[in-house]
């Protein structure tokens, strides 16, 4: 929460009690050997703070002015050209301040030698002129931080538009996919839709076949034989076919004859021709299923003699269930 941050940072302003120790802490940071937590904190203060920030320079000023005329300790010195000299803009000053100090030392060898300047002026001096240097390096320094900002920006917004760009091609792909699915979808049935039509037109075109009922009829189904056999036929059927066995005899050809119980003459057949398979004989009898009722019937198979005589062979009686 920022008046923690606040309060932090007061904190740490209310350690600082005099210049000296504010002083050594600016070399410090500016030699690199803060904590990060301290450097952070410097930072912070440096942005937030113009008085703040204005003093730092001030130290940084000095500290270069004592690397340039080898005032500084072999460590400070070690750790000045390891640190501080690692930044750009900074090796840039101290290029400066070698170059200044080489002028005023040519301008002074050529001058008659006049009478030293009291140190606070020297260092006014020194200051006055340090000025407009700390604030064309401060000018350049932000002016290469917008750029790396600026630079930075771009980048990411190029990478969002090319993001986009790829996320746009994806979806159209998909979009396409399934368009290209949905066409397949809809051709594949309308085919099929057209070829259930052209089986209902070759059906209706063709003529149906006929639905055929097969039954078989042993000898002794007679008349007094006891309960007549049920012949359950479908109510689609459309033909009745009847497979008649009987026993050995010897017609040249058979005729087949149906009546009700009551003698009611319901169908006939001539010219049947026996099959024969083994000792076993059967005639096949086909009538229309229209021509049968729900009822009982006698189904008289009778033989033709060459000269043409009609004998009886045998009768099967049965009733009808649709």
């Amino acid at each position: 929460m920022k008046w923690i941050e606040d309060f932090r940072n007061d904190m740490w302003r209310a350690a600082l009690k005099t210049q000296n120790e504010k002083d050594e802490l600016f070399v410090r940071y500016l030699l690199g050997q803060l904590s990060e937590e301290e450097q952070r904190q410097v930072e912070r203060e440096y942005f937030n703070d113009d008085d703040f920030y204005e003093h730092l320079e001030v130290v940084e000023d000095d500290l270069v002015d004592a690397y340039v005329r080898g005032r500084l300790s072999a460590s400070e010195r070690e750790y000045f050209e390891k640190y501080f000299l690692s930044f750009a803009d900074r090796r840039e000053k101290v290029e400066f301040a070698r170059e200044w100090k080489s002028f005023v030392s040519d301008k002074s060898s050529a001058k008659p030698k006049e009478k030293a300047k009291p140190n606070w002026l020297s260092f006014f001096h020194n200051r006055l002129v340090l000025i407009p240097l700390a604030a064309s390096l401060l000018l350049a320094l932000g002016g290469a931080w917008l750029a790396v900002q600026l630079m930075r920006l771009n980048n990411e917004i190029d990478q969002m538009r090319a993001e986009r760009a790829a996320q746009d091609k994806t979806e159209r792909e998909l979009h396409n996919q399934v368009a290209d699915e949905r066409r397949r979808s809809e051709e594949l049935l309308k085919e099929l839709e057209d070829e259930r039509k052209r089986k209902i037109e070759d059906r209706a075109s063709q003529p149906s076949l006929p639905i055929v009922a097969s039954f078989i009829l042993s000898p002794g189904l007679i008349r007094g034989g006891g309960e007549a056999r049920k012949l359950a036929v479908p109510p689609d059927a459309t033909e009745i076919r009847l497979q008649i066995l009987f026993e050995t005899s010897n017609y040249s050809s058979y005729a087949a004859e149906l009546q009700t119980i009551e003698g009611r003459r319901v169908w006939s057949q001539r010219g049947l021709r026996a099959r024969v398979r083994g000792e076993e004989r059967s005639v096949i009898v086909t009538m229309p299923a229209r021509a049968l009722r729900d009822e009982d019937y006698i189904l008289t198979l009778k033989g033709i003699t060459p000269a043409g005589e009609i004998r009886d062979v045998a009768e099967y009686a049965f009733r009808v269930v649709k």
